[in-house]
């Protein structure tokens, strides 16, 4: 499919004017892109351990927005770059791109002078995305995570090295995290492969994918409950645990905040997990770890990753401060996992 993309080059100081014109004209989703320094509770919303790299503010910014390129087949209609909005019903433009350019310049120079900012620069292009949209697949290949474990994605074939004793474990990420390849996922599956019997129950706390569980699951683990706050990451596990032949009620999945719903998580499976397996951050993983032991057996196992270096130390301290035993410290790369054992008996 064939896009128009259109980029307005102006200061941040005109973001504010320069959108409301845009939702005038019927355009309710555009992106963004400035060098504006984020709060730290922004930080905190981006999920993400690792600092936003931004070059120093020099005021600029950048609104980008796209339509159906003139000779697309489908009715035209403007789209975000974001994928939330990306998917909502939009409505029809009545102007094509000449007339849409000329008009936003008109207008843009009219609210130029009415809030004295630079007059911005407009540029447009075509894209076609399907030059891009599965490019990423390029560098996602089958690769062996394990001695027994071999991770695929769907659109490749088996390797030919597999042998009969292989697991293979089928995956179509979307726009979910875990393909495997990342160090934090790879050090919750070496572990998660030491502690699983066919009495094994798992949750999975923060499943993205649903990679960890799907594993356990194939490895001969019993069930599996996998949990996250993102809903596109609830349906990527259901579909790609129904690749690898797993079913409800093996696998279960879905959208809960176990910091604040845990009355709702015990309702979903009252009895205590075996296993519980966390790769998310180091902060959200000390705050899980004051309230991880209440779902865990007596004995039971906690593996946590995502965890960077330089705040190993914090975590440690969080689960032996709930009664949890250190059991490995795991590194690979910049990453560091525990494998900590409840020890408090109540």
């Amino acid at each position: 499919m064939k896009w128009t993309k259109y980029q307005i080059h102006t200061m941040t100081a005109a973001v504010d004017p320069i959108s409301g014109l845009l939702y005038e004209l019927g355009i309710p989703g555009f992106e963004i892109t400035d060098n504006i320094p984020l709060t730290p509770e922004e930080e905190q919303q981006m999920f993400t351990d690792i600092p936003a790299a931004l070059a120093p503010d020099d005021g600029s910014a950048l609104v980008t927005f796209y339509t159906e390129a003139e000779n697309a087949e489908e009715d035209r209609a403007f789209y975000s770059t974001g994928s939330s909005l990306r998917d909502e019903e939009l409505p029809q433009t009545q102007w094509n791109d000449r007339e849409l350019l000329a008009l936003l310049q008109e207008r843009l120079e009219q609210l130029g002078e009415q809030f004295s900012f630079p007059a911005p620069v407009i540029t447009i292009s075509t894209e076609d995305d399907s030059l891009w949209k599965d490019k990423w697949k390029e560098n996602f290949q089958t690769f062996r995570i394990a001695e027994d474990i071999i991770i695929k994605p769907v659109w490749e074939k088996a390797p030919e090295d597999a042998s009969p004793q292989d697991i293979i474990l089928e995956i179509n990420p979307g726009s979910a995290f875990g393909t495997g390849a990342h160090e934090t996922t790879q050090l919750c599956l070496r572990s998660l492969r030491k502690y699983i019997s066919d009495t094994t129950t798992i949750l999975d706390a923060g499943c993205g994918s649903g990679i960890l569980a799907i594993s356990a699951l194939l490895c001969g683990a019993h069930s599996a409950l996998c949990l996250d706050i993102d809903p596109t990451a609830v349906d990527s596990t259901m579909e790609n645990a129904g690749l690898n032949q797993l079913q409800p009620p093996r696998i279960q999945a879905a959208r809960l905040d176990i910091l604040k719903e845990g009355s709702r998580l015990k309702a979903l499976h009252p009895e205590p997990f075996s296993v519980v397996v966390a790769n998310i951050l180091a902060d959200v993983i000390v705050l899980l770890s004051d309230h991880i032991g209440e779902f865990l057996q007596p004995g039971g196992i906690f593996i946590s990753s995502g965890i960077l270096a330089e705040k190993a130390g914090t975590v440690e301290e969080a689960l032996r401060r709930n009664h949890f035993t250190i059991l490995e410290r795991n590194t690979l790369g910049d990453w560091i996992s525990f494998v900590a054992i409840q020890s408090r008996a109540d």
